[in-house]
């Protein structure tokens, strides 16, 4: 890799490691590491409310990532399929981290309106149970009055066993009809006040929207007000205090909602993820450059190739000397051809052996 490109694959792996640590801060202060906090002025009198283990535990995350790229990138560590899985896992923390503050840079209003519509949805439901258990006690209560009154009205008619007339038979059901109307009118006033304060609950629900999460919890207060009454008419049991969940956990209750995630959802999944893993990611796609062998390894074949095991003594042929006459030899033999004795050298001894290795 030349130094243009490695400078240049530095900087990126900078400037994304400097925003990873800022996302995973904004993060774990919002969320889970709010405190302790130490103010740092800024300019123009602005000061910082700056938590400690949130930005120490950013940085933490933010170095550790950046020393494993640099490993990658001057050799140290060579990354294929598994590296790429394996930095993942380590850069999950990250990477969620960054998840979390995209979404709720993407859509400002996000974890407002998450929190409104779960604190409703609660209530919403706590409503529509007591109405429907105060509808039936109302329906059960006129129906004995109705019953009553049938009672009466056939006895009278003469369409039971006396005759008919108001008789004492008549007297006694109109006598029970008179308690009971007036016993159940009592229940049925309560039912009434309870649907009122039913309609008071509903137009809170109906008001505008919160501005802001104290708005939120001032909506709540006065939910329970108004609906402590209906929960005792209705026997239904007043639903707990629901607690704002925080920014990190909202955003992941959402992602995970299979039901509602969209191409937004799935973008902003993607941005989080080649944040801390995009630079590697291309780093890994760039085919590796054939590494140049050296000159003692290119030569090592035919050094091995050369050299061959030597022959046994036992195996050798030595060459068979041969020693040719003299001038004067042939002359005392008359000029006759002189016979060209032959022997071999393996037979000879040592100072033989040596007389006889001569250059003629």
């Amino acid at each position: 890799m030349g130094i243009v490109v490695r400078s240049l694959f530095v900087l990126a792996v900078v400037l994304l490691g400097v925003v990873s640590m800022w996302t995973t801060y904004v993060s774990l202060h919002d969320s889970i590491l709010p405190e302790p906090a130490v103010p740092i002025p800024l300019a123009n009198g602005m000061v910082w409310q700056c938590s400690i283990m949130a930005l120490g535990m950013s940085v933490a995350i933010g170095i550790m990532l950046f020393a494993l790229k640099v490993a990658v990138i001057e050799g140290e560590k060579r990354l294929n399929v598994l590296g790429v899985a394996g930095m993942t896992i380590v850069a999950f923390i990250s990477i969620t981290f960054n998840l979390d503050v995209l979404y709720r840079t993407a859509d400002k209003d996000f974890f407002l309106r998450y929190s409104n519509d779960r604190m409703r949805s609660v209530y919403e439901e706590f409503l529509s149970t007591a109405t429907a258990g105060l509808g039936e006690k109302k329906m059960g209560l006129l129906r004995q009055i109705a019953k009553q009154q049938g009672e009466l009205d056939a006895e009278v008619k003469g369409l039971r066993t006396a005759p008919s007339g108001y008789g004492a038979i008549a007297k006694s059901e109109d006598y029970k009809l008179t308690v009971l109307a007036k016993t159940a009118q009592v229940e049925l006033d309560a039912v009434d006040a309870a649907l009122n304060t039913k309609e008071m609950a509903d137009a809170i629900l109906r008001g505008p929207s919160p501005a802001s999460l104290d708005d939120v919890e001032k909506m709540q207060g006065q939910l329970r007000v108004e609906c402590k009454d209906l929960a005792v008419a209705s026997g239904v049991r007043l639903p707990d205090v629901v607690r704002l969940e925080s920014p990190l956990f909202a955003v992941f209750s959402k992602l995970f909602d299979w039901h509602s995630v969209g191409f937004k959802e799935i973008f902003l999944m993607i941005i989080a993820f080649l944040m801390d893993l995009g630079d590697i990611i291309g780093y890994a796609l760039v085919p590796n450059r054939a590494r140049k062998r050296e000159e003692s390894e290119d030569n090592e074949p035919l050094r091995k190739r050369a050299l061959r095991p030597l022959p046994a003594p036992s195996a050798v042929t030595l060459p068979v000397v041969v020693e040719l006459p003299s001038a004067q030899d042939r002359n005392d033999a008359g000029g006759e051809p002189f016979p060209l004795p032959t022997e071999n050298i393996a037979t000879l001894d040592a100072s033989a052996r040596r007389q006889k290795l001569r250059i003629w």
